[in-house]
């Protein structure tokens, strides 16, 4: 089980009485991108969260790149990118203050970062737009900005909740191609609802409905009427 990314086994998180993820046991191997599929509901930002630190389990247990979340949070912190539903910024500062932030958080090297982010602002366009303040760009290009971010520290494990959501054609394309031309060097799990893009996208996928895994497996596998 060396070369598994995410291990989780019967893992249990509840809001109240409502059991949002219910002895969900998965596993998403090293490498590659996988597919975390459902309805509204069905528990997939709830896992992501758990994976990423943000959410403590009520049940079960989960290993993210070898780590225990709960037990060792900081190991697990600067191994992963994170792009949620909203854009984890600051809107008083500039693009590149908000990159510089997370760099610092990260112990990047000036060097480092000078070329991350030369590379990914030329990537994502968002170039001419960093000494603008956050609260002065468009929701499209925050969402931009906010994947910079996610990657700047070259993170071993990305998660993306719903990355396509507000952004453009040209600009889903080019992520589309980034996370293509990226799958042999992490892992990479998404969530999206747009079940014919993630088809398309993914090696491997689980399917969630109503905080229990209905399928999991290859890609090939996938049917979308679940």
């Amino acid at each position: 089980m060396s070369n598994m990314a995410i291990i989780a086994e019967n893992l249990t998180r509840r809001y109240g009485y409502r059991v949002a993820l219910r002895e969900v046991t998965l596993g998403f191997s090293e490498k590659g991108i996988h597919g975390l599929f459902g309805s509204n509901g069905a528990g997939k930002t709830t896992l992501m969260r758990v994976i990423s630190t943000l959410l403590r389990p009520h049940g079960g247990s989960i290993s993210v790149m070898g780590f225990d979340p709960q037990e060792e949070p900081e190991e697990v912190k600067k191994r992963i990118g994170l792009v949620g539903d909203k854009p984890l910024l600051y809107e008083e500062l500039t693009g590149v203050e908000n990159l510089k932030f997370y760099s610092k958080l990260f112990g990047l090297s000036s060097t480092f970062f000078v070329s991350q982010v030369e590379n990914l602002a030329q990537w994502f366009g968002i170039k001419s737009w960093l000494e603008e303040p956050v609260k002065n760009l468009s929701t499209g290009l925050k969402k931009r900005l906010d994947i910079v971010r996610s990657l700047i520290h070259d993170p071993q494990l990305l998660l993306l909740d719903e990355p396509f959501s507000g952004l453009d054609k040209d600009t889903t394309e080019d992520f589309w191609e980034y996370l293509n031309g990226c799958r042999n060097l992490r892992t990479t799990i998404i969530t999206t609802h747009n079940l014919a893009l993630g088809a398309a996208l993914c090696d491997e996928y689980v399917t969630l409905r109503k905080g229990i895994v209905i399928s999991q497996g290859p890609i090939s596998d996938f049917d979308q009427t679940l």
